[in-house]
Order: structure tokens, then sequence, then C-alpha cells
């Protein structure tokens, strides 16, 4: 059996995250983060991932649908934000694309204002990104 991030009892999905090609790296700030091991191309798929669907959001979750929420605490909660991400994610196929190469070290990024409309929790960015948007609560929410 091959090692895996996700408990032997959720499903196993095709491109899922392996802990061969990725690793969990902890942060005393702000939590946890995925890093690749592996060099990624613009265009590739990062990986799949599970989950359970939920009426609510909290901290490892992403919005699916208005009001619906894919709660995965073990690969996709793990994923941080960054104003100039190196991924995107398709909720709808449940998978991160490359938006550009990502080097073997690199941790892993989303906008998570291109699927949230409103974060569980804002929080002050400091991604250093040029277009930093300084301050992350959902797309539907006003930037102070």
């Amino acid at each position: 059996m091959k090692s895996r991030f996700y408990p032997a009892e959720w499903p196993e999905v095709k491109t899922e995250a392996t802990p061969d090609k990725f690793e969990v790296i902890h942060f005393d700030s702000f939590g946890e983060g995925l890093k690749t091991k592996v060099a990624l191309k613009k265009g590739d798929i990062v990986f799949s991932f599970s989950g359970i669907v939920l009426p609510y959001q909290n901290l490892f979750t992403l919005q699916y649908r208005h009001n619906l929420f894919i709660y995965d605490p073990y690969v996709m909660g793990k994923v941080l934000h960054s104003c100039n991400p190196n991924m995107s994610c398709s909720m709808y196929v449940r998978e991160f694309i490359a938006r550009r190469d990502i080097e073997p070290g690199e941790l892993l990024t989303m906008d998570y204002e291109e699927t949230e409309d409103e974060l569980s929790r804002a929080f002050e960015c400091h991604c250093g990104s040029s277009n930093c948007k300084k301050y992350i609560s959902g797309r539907h929410t006003k930037h102070s």
C-alpha cells in the first residue's frame, strides 16, 4: 500500500498528494503549509484532493458552492495564501493547477479570495508580492 496523507478510510483520488512528492511544513507563526519535493511545470495538475462536504467553513475548508465547503485537514487545508500564488484551484474538479513553473522546495500557495466569498477568519497579508492586497477577507467583502 502506498503512503498517503489521507487516512485509509478516505477514498483515494488519482492524482492526490503523497509524501514522496510533498511535505507538510510547520510554522510557529501561522500553522502548517505544504511544500513540493518535485519540479512542476505551468499547467500541470499539482494534486487533486479529497474531502468532506460541510454546510459551514473552518480553517481547513475551501468554498465549493454557496454555503457548501470541502473539509480537508490533511492536504488542501494546508495550502497557504499568497496574493501572487503559484497555483490556482478548481473546486469543481477538486484539483490545483500550477500557474507557473514551481521548483522543488517551494511552498504551495493559492489566493484564498479566488474561492472564498468570505473567510472564516480574515487576516493581514504579509506575502511580500508587489500586488499584495494587505488584508484578506474574501472576494465578496470590502478591503480596508
